[in-house]
């Protein structure tokens, strides 16, 4: 392959859970890509560490906490890069795809808020967005394996976090330390409360709704606590189709750049169910009311997701912090 054909990466964030894990896979396609630049908020050591492994300069590795945010758009927009992988969490992960996509870039996103706040605009930019977060990415690799059929409706499974059917009574008593630990993911602090509340997964629907220009009615979610299942799509042939395998988000990034760089992924397990397999539910909106929350103020006014977004951060700390119960985010956040 010349060097022409490497396709050249930017990882905003690196040091997070999926920077890190995105690194891994990249790792295993040395022909087919180079890490140009890679940044960090504040976790400097790691930062410089990755930046040794890859062979980057001091001046590839942006630490964002000492050169500030005007550096980490440039490196968003960087001329030489092909794609762009955004994992930067909650609302700071906004303009950075915005100057992506501008920039024609192929952005691969794992920062869900860009699309929530920001996704009539981020889809007449000229750039591509391919989903990294295991739900989207497995109905984007199963629409892509049938592309002349027909959607009649996209499943979200849901793991429903670590408290899923539990009731109000026993809800109201969970600590922040409580819900540090996901049953499946590995995650970080925010997502984890987001993924107990369900709020994480209206946030999906909204994301799904951007991504495969679906309206809302067709796109649903299912409590699936085994988290075998990350994606379903009903076809209007009667056909019904699902993503299966183990909970690893390595093989959805490698799905995305394997895709973004047009080279052939490894096999995946794309099939029928059969009936009975797998355990599904619906969730329980008058405990767990996160979904209803933000599809809410969604459909009340999409322009009004930013504000919601910054809103939902601040009442999250608070929780983290122990000044609040975990029942009281819903009614905080609207």
């Amino acid at each position: 392959m010349n060097a022409k054909q490497i396709k050249k990466v930017v990882i905003l964030v690196a040091t997070g859970s999926l920077g890190k894990q995105s690194i891994e896979v990249l790792e295993k396609y040395k022909k087919h890509f180079q890490v140009i630049g890679i940044s960090a908020n504040t976790n400097e050591k790691l930062l410089n560490f990755q930046a040794k492994k890859l062979g980057l300069k001091k001046t590839q590795a942006l630490l964002v906490s000492k050169s500030g945010k005007k550096k980490l758009l440039s490196m968003a927009a960087l001329k030489e890069a092909d794609i762009i992988i955004n994992v930067l969490a909650g609302t700071s992960g906004i303009e950075p795809s915005q100057e992506a996509l501008k920039a024609g870039k192929t952005l691969l996103l794992g920062n869900k808020e860009s699309l929530i706040s920001e996704g009539i605009k981020l889809l007449k930019f000229h750039g591509k967005i391919v989903p990294i977060d295991s739900e989207h990415n497995a109905i984007f690799e199963i629409i892509r394996k049938f592309p002349k059929k027909k959607i009649e409706k996209i499943i979200i499974p849901c793991s429903g976090g670590p408290f899923w059917n539990r009731n109000k009574s026993q809800i109201e008593k969970i600590t922040a330390k409580d819900i540090m630990k996901h049953p499946k993911w590995d995650l970080g602090k925010k997502i984890l409360v987001e993924s107990a509340t369900l709020i994480n997964k209206g946030f999906e629907i909204i994301e799904a709704y951007y991504l495969f220009m679906l309206p809302l009615k067709k796109i649903e979610t299912m409590i699936h606590p085994q988290c075998m299942v990350h994606g379903i799509v009903k076809f209007t042939d009667g056909e019904n189709f699902a993503y299966v395998s183990k909970p690893d988000m390595r093989e959805h990034i490698e799905n995305a750049l394997t895709f973004a760089a047009g080279i052939k992924s490894p096999k995946r397990e794309i099939r029928k169910l059969k009936k009975d397999e797998y355990k599904f539910e619906n969730p329980n909106h008058e405990v767990l009311q996160g979904i209803n929350i933000v599809l809410k103020t969604f459909q009340q006014n999409p322009y009004k997701m930013k504000s919601f977004l910054e809103k939902e951060e601040k009442v999250i700390k608070k929780f983290l912090q122990g000044k609040m119960k975990l029942t009281e985010i819903f009614t905080a956040c609207l």
